[in-house]
């Protein structure tokens, strides 16, 4: 019988969300409003145009502080230089499209605000602001759609991540994202120092915190005690496998419901070779460590679903990285996400990916013949062996040339393989040394070489 309507909706640490794609969070959208009414009214309706185009939740980023928060920061860190050194009061933003030739094309992107900070008078200058974004957006957007906030914090203080969850969660927020992942503090001088002597100056330091198993517990512990809503952390491929296995666990025993794999990474720009080693950036003086984002995460972020939907049960995971086709959404949650957040791959294509991908759901779901969303998760699960426990049917496999396919450029043959050579202008194979690796097929780009049984 065939499915009509198929169901998208997902429940995600105790709350239902329509469907399972939201727009990963972006700290501060670009460009700069002249005063907060404007910033209220261009951010919310860049939100909510996500929403319009099919996004099952909001995600937005803030932070906030007390004054009593703002006394302990003082005490705490009144012997430590904080190394922020503004030139001017405006902050400026750039980016950096990494493309190559073919077969690669568009990589990704860099990203450099300068200079960066996440304080504690800017959470206080972001107060009213917040509270005008969420009155707008809880008046606007339809009912059924959450609003998650991805919240900054400094330093190691947990108290400013307590605040901030507090603060938002009065104005009605359903959901408090802990971000742990924010790769633009490795930017920031003293850095590196900072996080081999655990010393932390009081300003935003994402996945420099978010890297320390102690940290990240108790940050997390401090607000799940402190808020009534559900509380997930947002990390960083940083952290790599398989110590972020570790991180999860603790943070999901400190009481995380959830964790979103993950922030974008942290890159440098190339140098400009032929302007004697100078940045590639267009109007930047410098090369500062930044983040870097693109299509090559998506690497990681299966890797690190599949490891924690395996290894750390009892929490469920918000897939981020490199999902710039709506056919990712499908394979991330195969291997064990529940929720999607592309951010790249929005930025790149416009809010056309969220169209697609809410279409390509109902139509791939009618097509396969599954009703929801939770005959997916984890779909893939089942098939992840050991290395030892795999049958790759060795001496079964053979390479295959389509000859009408192939035009003879010889890149298949000029390589490492052992198996294929040149006769009469045509490209072979000693089935004897082939040993069914598939390797010849990365260099093939005409779809001339496929993977196929001994005859």
């Amino acid at each position: 019988m065939a499915i009509l309507e198929p169901d998208l909706s997902v429940n995600f640490a105790g709350v239902h969300f329509p469907n399972p794609i939201g727009v990963g969070a972006i700290g501060e959208h670009w460009g700069h409003a002249g005063n907060i009414d404007q910033y209220v009214e261009l951010n919310s309706e860049i939100l909510l145009k996500h929403v319009k185009a099919g996004a099952g939740y909001i995600i937005m980023a803030g932070a906030y502080v007390t004054p009593e928060t703002e006394k302990i920061i003082r005490e705490r860190t009144r012997f430590l230089e904080t190394p922020l050194r503004r030139r001017n009061g405006k902050v400026g933003h750039r980016m950096l499209k990494l493309e190559t030739e073919a077969p690669y094309g568009v990589e990704g992107f860099l990203f450099v605000p300068a200079p960066f900070y996440l304080d504690a008078g800017f959470a206080k200058a972001t107060e009213r602001r917040n509270v005008l974004m969420m009155k707008a957006l809880k008046e606007k957007k339809p009912k059924d759609v959450p609003i998650v906030i991805n919240l900054g914090g400094l330093g190691d203080i947990a108290e400013t991540w307590v605040d901030g969850a507090k603060f938002f969660e009065s104005l009605g927020a359903d959901m408090i994202e802990i971000n742990l992942g924010c790769p633009l503090p490795t930017g920031l001088g003293n850095s590196v120092d900072e996080y081999f002597s655990g010393n932390f100056t009081p300003v935003c330091k994402g996945a420099l915190i978010g890297d320390k198993e102690e940290l990240v517990e108790r940050i997390v512990r401090s607000v799940v005690q402190a808020v009534n809503i559900p509380v997930g952390v947002k990390l960083s491929p940083e952290t790599g496998f398989p110590r972020i296995i570790n991180i999860v666990k603790k943070a999901r025993d400190a009481g995380a419901q959830f964790v979103q794999l993950f922030n974008a990474g942290v890159g440098i720009a190339p140098p400009d070779i032929y302007n004697g080693g100078k940045p590639s950036w267009e109007y930047m003086d410098g090369s500062p460590f930044c983040m870097a984002s693109g299509s090559f995460l998506r690497v990681p972020c299966y890797k690190d679903v599949a490891a924690i939907a395996r290894f750390v049960p009892g929490i469920q995971i918000a897939a981020a990285g490199g999902l710039v086709e709506p056919k990712h959404f499908i394979e991330a949650m195969m291997l064990g996400a529940t929720m999607v957040q592309p951010c790249t791959g929005v930025i790149e294509q416009g809010r056309s990916l969220i169209r697609k991908g809410v279409k390509f759901m109902k139509d791939y779901m009618v097509e396969q013949g599954y009703s929801s969303m939770d005959q997916i998760i984890g779909l893939g699960q089942k098939y992840i062996k050991y290395n030892e426990d795999i049958d790759m049917m060795p001496g079964q496999t053979l390479i295959q040339i389509d000859h009408e396919k192939c035009i003879r450029c010889g890149r298949c043959v000029d390589n490492i393989c052992q198996a294929l050579y040149m006769e009469r202008g045509k490209v072979m194979v000693h089935e004897e040394r082939c040993a069914g690796c598939g390797g010849c097929i990365l260099a093939c780009q005409n779809g001339a070489l496929k993977l196929g049984l001994r005859a």
